[in-house]
């Protein structure tokens, strides 16, 4: 975070990195961190992306392009989102959909989402990339009540 500038630090659009204000808000976390002597460091491994439309879009890390790209096996785990009756009452007529990618030694390695709780659930697998859990510890999380939960429980059911 520190510049070529010795004690000028950077966060934000400055850093070039994930041009996103929660990306920005912990750089700048970390910046202050440093200036203060407290060990902290920045991490891009699970910066979530989302697109705020009717459907919500989202997605964070690994793609299936950037995994083949990079020769790392991969499987995918596809879900409808219409598995939550939840959803089905809140999007009429729209099904929705969320594809998990998972290493060999089953950590997960991206999630991409098409809708609206979306920019909801991209949390979870956001935590679960950065923290490098497994499908079987993924699995035993328990979340607080987001309006999501119905639909990331039967998810983790699938995988």
């Amino acid at each position: 975070m520190e510049s070529s500038a010795k004690g000028v630090f950077l966060c934000g659009d400055l850093t070039g990195d994930a041009l996103l204000a929660h990306t920005a808000i912990r750089e700048a976390e970390v910046a202050v961190h440093t200036i203060v002597g407290k060990n902290d460091e920045m991490s891009y491994r699970a910066v979530p992306a989302i697109v705020y439309t009717n459907p919500e879009l989202a997605g964070v890390g690994e793609t299936e392009n950037s995994l083949v790209e990079k020769g790392i096996p991969y499987r995918v785990s596809k879900l409808p989102m219409t598995y939550s009756g939840r959803f089905v009452a809140e999007n009429e007529g729209f099904t929705g959909m969320c594809k998990l990618l998972i290493a060999s030694d089953d950590t997960l390695l991206g999630a991409h989402l098409i809708g609206n709780p979306a920019s909801e659930i991209i949390t979870l697998a956001a935590m679960a990339i950065e923290n490098r859990l497994k499908v079987s510890d993924w699995k035993k999380q328990f979340f607080r009540i987001l309006r999501s939960v119905k639909f990331s429980m039967n998810l983790y059911r699938k995988l």
